[in-house]
């Protein structure tokens, strides 16, 4: 190859390699996964799931109150009432309050998962109970036209708690800290609280101090819906009824210096995820655990291992040959319509294993189908324009 066509072939790779990062981080941006990857990311976290060690359960309390509700009339948009519907017995959380903001030994943190949409006549006395106890977040939701919808409590600390989740696919696979470029989600504001740091957003990621990760990353598990179920796993969740049926020294006793989650882990707030249908205060737990132990801790070996698999892949697009891709196309040579796609292939075999290594080390997946399918259209263009160079 003479210099000046090596000069542009060495520019028209580093202009693919930064394509390349750009549509990287752009998929990883987006709430939902190709259909075709979730085999791929459900195998993989699957292993790392039996690999690591579940986190200590007597850092944690969970209170459930799928069974602590109680009526309030329901209103139509003009004001007025419809019938009647069930929300979580306020009276009972500020009795809950009151007991914890009598002890001398108090929980860690409080984070309740539970919608303060609807006003009762119970919620002064919840208000002035939370506001005794700096450190907890409500959770608030979003409408259909992305207002946020506040919690009627006023003077209290919200952390944003929605699912930002594509419906394509109807589960929760990945999950975003901050959305809309302002709003915080929950576990990041726990995270900031427990850990006194300030989150900025800062493109596609998010700095915590010394500490950097995506914005938007598919959740490590590391406890299970069907863990909290096991008695022997130790993060039984109890019922907020039962749980204010014993003795306050015994109340302060179980929750003293730990993060409470209180909110509905085994009825309505269920939702799909990679390995089984969850509860929502579960799933906040598990993006809670994942910034802490910086499972998307991107760093400059991250920024290594992406340069040389693009590179590479860059060549394989630019080069008329490339040994993988021959390889595979000699494998299938004769396998009929196979033969077509080999060079789909070779690159979702090499997007694969770069997407396997930047998982086991970094917990961060790349999106390699779409990725793929634009390195193969690179490709085939190029071996247009050549097919039109010769003639």
């Amino acid at each position: 190859m003479k210099l000046g066509k090596k000069i542009w072939f060495g520019l028209g790779m580093i202009a693919n390699t930064v394509i390349l990062f750009l549509l990287s981080f752009y998929f990883m941006s987006l709430p939902w996964l190709a259909g075709d990857e979730k085999l791929l990311i459900w195998s993989s976290a699957a292993i790392k799931l039996l690999q690591q060690e579940a986190p200590p359960s007597e850092r944690f309390a969970l209170i459930n109150t799928s069974y602590d509700l109680t009526l309030i009339d329901r209103y139509d948009e003009f004001g007025f009432p419809v019938g009647n519907q069930a929300i979580t017995d306020r009276a009972k959380l500020a009795d809950l309050m009151s007991v914890i903001n009598a002890a001398e030994d108090k929980p860690a943190f409080i984070f309740f998962d539970i919608l303060f949409e609807s006003p009762t006549d119970d919620d002064p006395l919840l208000e002035e109970e939370l506001q005794r106890f700096p450190n907890h977040i409500l959770s608030y939701h979003l409408a259909e036209n992305q207002e946020p919808i506040l919690p009627v409590l006023d003077s209290v600390n919200i952390g944003l708690s929605d699912y930002v989740v594509g419906n394509i696919f109807d589960g929760v696979y990945k999950y975003q800290l901050v959305y809309q470029d302002s709003l915080k989600l929950s576990p990041l504001k726990i995270y900031e609280k427990l850990h006194h740091v300030n989150a900025s957003k800062v493109g596609p990621f998010i700095k915590l101090g010394d500490y950097v990760t995506l914005n938007n990353f598919i959740i490590n598990y590391r406890v299970l819906q069907k863990d909290i179920m096991n008695l022997e796993a130790g993060f039984n969740p109890i019922s907020l009824g039962e749980l204010l049926f014993l003795p306050p020294e015994e109340i302060n006793s179980f929750l003293a210096d730990k993060i409470v989650i209180v909110g509905d882990f085994l009825e309505n707030d269920m939702h799909e995820t990679l390995f089984e249908i969850t509860a929502g205060p579960l799933i906040l737990m598990n993006v809670l655990l994942s910034l802490e132990s910086q499972d998307t801790y991107i760093n400059l070996l991250f920024w290594i291992i992406l340069t040389v698999g693009f590179l590479y892949l860059s060549y394989m697009t630019l080069t008329s040959k490339d040994a993988i891709e021959e390889s595979i196309k000699k494998r299938f040579n004769n396998a009929g319509i196979l033969k077509y796609a080999v060079g789909f292939a070779s690159y979702l075999l090499i997007l694969t294993i770069i997407s396997l290594i930047t998982f086991f080390v970094f917990n961060i997946h790349l999106n390699v189908f779409f990725l793929a399918c634009y390195c193969y259209g690179v490709d085939k263009t190029n071996d247009w324009i050549r097919t039109l160079r010769t003639k």
